[in-house]
């Protein structure tokens, strides 16, 4: 429609609007991610409107806690999730219909409504529009509102911008506007109007404490190395992301690592249910009205300026008030330490590198945990000397950061492996040999040209060896041994190790050469007498268990010999000399064969003597 303007009127008793008056006094940031907000607000008869980011509504209604000098039960109303399209489900019209004026009364059709235009003025019960010439001069379609009277006769009225429409009933004007009222709230999808109210009537202050989402605060460290030892600052960089201004707030850093939930309170969850049969009398759920003692009220702990500290974390309160707008960021240090002998030329084993490094030592003097951050070393005479990271520090705790390489020095390492045998004893068959392993690692330091050096060597521990070079303190990883080097010189620091072994050795199926390897190693004389026997029997155990197997195989030859020239006297059954012959050599091979098998029986017989003896020897210890 062209120049469509309608003014539609409705009359509606708008509520008292809840003040907006939370003030934050403090801020908590831990590094859990969230900020631990504390306030306080005006409660007034109407409550109190707190606008909460959507975004941090699910942390607010999980974590709120007030504290009312009334004692009063506190109560949050606020719209929901489906506010939108759960008003508009119990209104004769939807959302679309508040935007155009001619769904909308396609929607009341039937609405008792009174239309003015130009002093003339139509009461009746709606009944739609419809769409009617224009004059020529307007060029395009033009409408009228048709309307039922009193006494039934219809009557029409031009729907244009100089028409007046209102709602008669205060039920459809209530409509109207609840539904106008929450496509606004709708329309605030970033942010949650939550309306608090108490109990307890009459104005007074109260105190409210809740937690939202924050980044986490950081640490920057500066370490500055001077001639009394290393001054280590802390910087906190923080940001005011709570979406208030602050205004001379007091401010609280915390470490730790609490456990910080997401939940959906805020969110609409649907339980899965099953569909029920039919029934002709409908099933009602009794509703159960929230218990009393669920309200609660709490008074928000403050912290106290200074610092705190518990098992588990440790809280840093700036003893100034803090001002900071929404969406600022600030820097400021938090806290200055006095380390002294804490920088450290240091060298790992092992680690392969050419050269040492420039290290800190830093030991947390302080009865509170130390927040990790990156730390920036700086020194007299150079100025930045690199930057490194420090990890979240327990009281008493220790740790060494590297920042840099020292290139005026070298270092380069050799190991070399040996094994000694110490003793040795045969128990019930095995031989058991006690190994001490040596490992001698050679460190070859190259001094500085032009100033001595310290240099903290961090050799590291293997599993099963011990340590044997004096001068060193052992830590949970490595040993530590300090080495002086002079100035343009080169020193070679060695550290010994050791390892005790025992290796098992079944004898009974070990051969000669093993024996004899063994015999040579093993210290004791006795044990190597016993050896040198157990070789002997061996070898005569081989050159039996040979001649054995020879013996054997010349019997079976004699047999077959034998046996093929007895049949040939069988088959050629004359009396020639070729026969005879035959038969005498057949009366020889059983001589032959009798003395091949009283010879086998000599051998098996010594043999089964000599493991008897072999057994017997390495039977006992």
């Amino acid at each position: 429609m062209r120049a469509l303007s309608v003014v539609v009127f409705a009359s509606l008793a708008l509520p008292a609007t809840a003040q907006t008056s939370a003030q934050i006094r403090a801020v908590t940031l831990s590094t859990a991610g969230l900020a631990l907000i504390e306030a306080e607000a005006s409660l007034g008869a109407d409550g109190l409107r707190l606008p909460i980011r959507r975004a941090d509504i699910n942390d607010f209604l999980k974590s709120l806690r007030l504290s009312d000098p009334a004692g009063g039960v506190p109560r949050l109303t606020f719209s929901g999730p489906g506010m939108v399209q759960d008003t508009f489900a119990a209104l004769p019209f939807g959302p679309e219909a508040l935007s155009d004026l001619h769904t909308l009364l396609a929607a009341m059709v039937g609405a008792p409504v009174r239309a003015v235009r130009h002093g003339n003025m139509l009461e009746g019960a709606l009944m739609g529009t419809a769409a009617l010439p224009c004059p020529p001069d307007m060029g395009e379609a033009c409408a009228a509102l048709t309307l039922r009277m009193a006494d039934g006769t219809l009557r029409q009225i031009a729907l244009d911008g100089a028409t007046e429409l209102g709602f008669l009933d205060e039920g459809d004007s209530a409509a109207i506007a609840q539904g106008l009222d929450a496509l606004r709230m709708g329309a605030r999808a970033q942010v949650v109007d939550v309306t608090l109210n108490s109990t307890q009537a009459g104005p007074r202050r109260v105190g409210l404490g809740w937690l939202q989402p924050a980044p986490l605060w950081k640490t920057a460290w500066r370490a500055e190395d001077g001639p009394e030892g290393v001054i280590l600052t802390g910087w906190a960089v923080i940001e005011n992301t709570t979406g208030q201004d602050w205004q001379d707030i007091s401010l609280t850093l915390a470490t730790g690592a609490v456990q910080a939930l997401e939940v959906q309170l805020y969110e609409r969850l649907e339980a899965a249910r099953k569909l029920a049969a039919p029934q002709f009398e409908p099933a009602f759920a009794a509703s159960q009205p929230m218990a009393r003692e669920m309200a609660f009220e709490a008074d928000m702990a403050i912290a106290p300026v200074g610092m705190e500290d518990t098992d588990s974390f440790s809280r840093f309160t700036l003893s100034q008030p803090v001002s900071l707008r929404a969406g600022e960021m600030i820097s400021l240090p938090f806290l200055s330490e006095a380390l002294e002998e804490a920088r450290l030329t240091l060298y790992t084993g092992g680690s392969g590198s050419l050269h040492p490094m420039i290290a800190i030592e830093f030991e947390n003097p302080l009865p509170l945990r130390l927040p990790a951050g990156v730390v920036t070393l700086y020194e007299q005479g150079r100025g930045h000397a690199g930057d490194a990271m420090i990890p979240e520090m327990a009281p008493g705790a220790r740790e060494v950061i590297e920042f840099a390489q020292d290139t005026a020095m070298r270092i380069s390492e050799r190991t070399q492996d040996s094994v000694q045998v110490r003793a040795g004893r045969i128990v019930n068959g095995v031989l058991l040999i006690e190994e001490s392993l040596e490992r001698r690692t050679a460190y070859r330091i190259e001094g500085a040209p032009v100033q001595d050096r310290v240099l903290t060597l961090l050799h590291p521990l293997h599993s099963g060896w011990q340590v044997q070079t004096e001068g060193g303190v052992a830590g949970f990883a490595e040993t530590r041994f300090s080495v002086a080097v002079p100035a343009g010189e080169n020193v070679t620091h060695e550290v010994l190790e050791t390892q005790l072994v025992t290796t098992e050795i079944a004898l009974l199926p070990l051969e000669g050469e093993a024996l004899a390897f063994w015999s040579g190693r093993v210290p004791d004389a006795g044990l190597r007498a016993t050896l040198d026997a157990l070789q002997a029997l061996r070898h005569e155990e081989q050159r039996l268990s040979a001649e054995l197997a020879q013996t054997q195989a010349q019997e079976a030859e004699l047999v077959a010999d034998q046996a093929r020239l007895a049949g040939l006297v069988t088959q050629l059954g004359t009396d020639s000399a070729a026969t005879a012959t035959r038969r005498a050599r057949i009366d020889a091979i059983d001589d032959e064969i009798t003395d091949a098998r009283a010879a086998r029986a000599t051998a098996q017989a010594r043999l089964t003597e000599i493991r008897q003896e072999i057994e017997a020897l390495i039977g006992g210890s």
